[in-house]
């Protein structure tokens, strides 16, 4: 059993998403997969701007990139060939569209509370989800899409919350365990849960890889892949140093720090949780998936 975790580079058009499906199916062909996805790129930004303008009131403005996001993934249904597929997805994406959309305007007299603005936030996984889903079914693999908070309790630091494992196993177990003996790929949103009261929580930006690494932790996975749209960690900048080398081997102490200096690969405070059971990182590149990448674990 491993867990992938796809992040928002990789989904950010119908291109992104089929590449990912065919990763995807490559290796599910040995293992058995669990699937964590971030929202598509730009969008947890855009809606953290909803956010922004909503505090001062300016919802027309506020519609405006909501309609944005909406348009953005209507566009990602043209990777769905079936037309039968593609009408169910459609009507499931304008539920959440709409679901999304009353908030927006029913909130904007109200006080934009931190828990208010997690559940906004939070549109981004909720939408990428059944996509991705969807996506992988039409390749031929079944798979089914899991709203994270249903199975992530949390406590109640909104924005940045912290997963609470005992309360989330049974959760897990209940939901998780009989897909994937069906031979289902469960397809979870990254980046939220939910707090005792019910109340949407948000990891904190890059919640994903924590999402994905906590429920590596909890399923016992042999490894968790982290694709990115980088080959791995480099010794520098590869961007603006051309001598910057891949590090194909680190210790989970030095990818952690590394992380907390500013390599913004892997969320530091996704490395915890796999570090405790010594369940292997792989960082590959979704662009050149054939590349070894980086390999985080406890021996160099």
């Amino acid at each position: 059993m491993i867990v992938m975790k796809f992040g928002g580079a990789s989904l950010s058009n119908s291109q992104g998403i089929i590449k990912a499906c065919r990763i995807i199916k490559n290796y599910s062909g040995k293992n058995k997969v669990i699937l964590v996805v971030s929202a598509m790129k730009g969008i947890t930004d855009k809606l953290y701007q909803v956010v922004e303008l909503l505090k001062r009131k300016q919802l027309k403005k506020a519609l405006a990139i909501y309609k944005e996001i909406k348009s953005s993934h209507f566009q990602a249904l043209s990777v769905i060939k079936s037309s039968a597929e593609r009408v169910k997805l459609e009507s499931e994406l304008i539920n959440i569209t709409s679901r999304l959309e009353n908030f927006v305007k029913n909130v904007v007299h109200k006080e934009i509370t931190p828990a208010r603005c997690d559940f906004i936030v939070s549109f981004g996984e909720r939408l990428s989800c059944p996509i991705i889903a969807t996506a992988l079914e039409s390749t031929g693999l079944l798979a089914y899409p899991i709203d994270a908070s249903l199975i992530i309790a949390t406590n109640h630091a909104f924005g940045n919350a912290v997963p609470l494992y005992k309360k989330s196993q049974s959760h897990i177990t209940k939901i998780i365990f009989p897909l994937i003996n069906n031979g289902v790929i469960p397809v979870i949103t990254g980046f939220i849960g939910f707090a005792k009261d019910g109340c949407t929580t948000t990891l904190g930006r890059g919640g994903s890889d924590l999402t994905a690494s906590y429920l590596a932790n909890l399923l016992n996975a042999k490894a968790l892949y982290l694709w990115k749209d980088v080959d791995g960690f480099y010794t520098n900048d590869p961007h603006k140093d051309k001598n910057a080398k891949l590090m194909q081997h680190l210790s989970y102490k030095q990818a952690e720090k590394m992380a907390k200096d500013g390599a913004k690969i892997i969320y530091y405070k996704a490395i915890r949780p796999v570090e405790k059971k010594l369940i292997p990182i792989y960082v590959k590149s979704f662009i050149n998936p054939s590349l070894q990448g980086t390999t985080v674990s406890k021996i160099i």
